[in-house]
């Protein structure tokens, strides 16, 4: 049997925190030329599948610079997505996560190794928060694979809330899923309607 499991994660972006990042970093939002030119550099792991869907959706890119040089890139969106564990492993199917309006799911963050331990991802954050506004957006929310260690650290130590969990399970060919209850996105508490509130399903439903 394969399974694969993940952390439901959310924020409240009026509440959060970020660390200070070294003096030479600056953020700037990423135009969709940006991030298509960025799926050709292997460096950050971005597909031109991937750019085509976060330009397709027109998802807020924001990259790092250090002493002027991309040292990290963050991408956030608006619309229900499919999770990336579907697109990782074809043997599991994943899941799609539905967001109401006033929030954004953050797709994927990297930074380069020779950046890591700088708090550049908790920069991105508060940039990306900057630029959306928090009367416009009050939240965060992001699934991390229990494997993504580094990736969910971050943003546990940026204040992102443990909500929930997702898992997928296949056995004989059989997917069965474990999926959380529906997270009231205004304060991360489950819910047991879905409107205003974040639902993950198995993708294709």
């Amino acid at each position: 049997m394969a399974i694969d499991v993940s952390r439901l994660l959310w924020l409240n972006t009026r509440e959060f925190l970020p660390s200070k990042p070294v003096d030479a970093a600056e953020c700037r939002v990423l135009t969709p030329k940006d991030i298509e030119l960025l799926s050709r550099i292997n460096d950050f792991g971005l597909s031109d599948q991937i750019a085509h869907s976060i330009n397709e959706q027109n998802g807020l890119g924001i990259g790092i610079f250090v002493d002027n040089k991309l040292a990290g890139i963050s991408f956030y969106l608006t619309h229900p997505i499919a999770s990336p564990q579907g697109q990782r492993h074809s043997h599991f199917s994943g899941n799609t996560i539905s967001i109401p309006p006033g929030t954004r799911y953050l797709y994927g963050a990297f930074v380069l190794p020779g950046h890591r331990g700088l708090r550049l991802h908790s920069a991105m954050v508060r940039s990306a928060i900057n630029h959306l506004g928090t009367d416009t957006v009050h939240t965060l929310v992001t699934t991390a694979k229990l494997t993504e260690k580094a990736f969910l650290s971050s943003v546990l130590n940026q204040g992102f809330e443990k909500v929930g969990w997702t898992a997928e399970s296949v056995l004989f060919g059989k997917h069965y899923y474990r999926l959380p209850k529906p997270v009231d996105s205004l304060n991360g508490t489950v819910s047991t309607e879905e409107e205003g509130c974040i639902v993950v399903r198995p993708a294709g439903v």
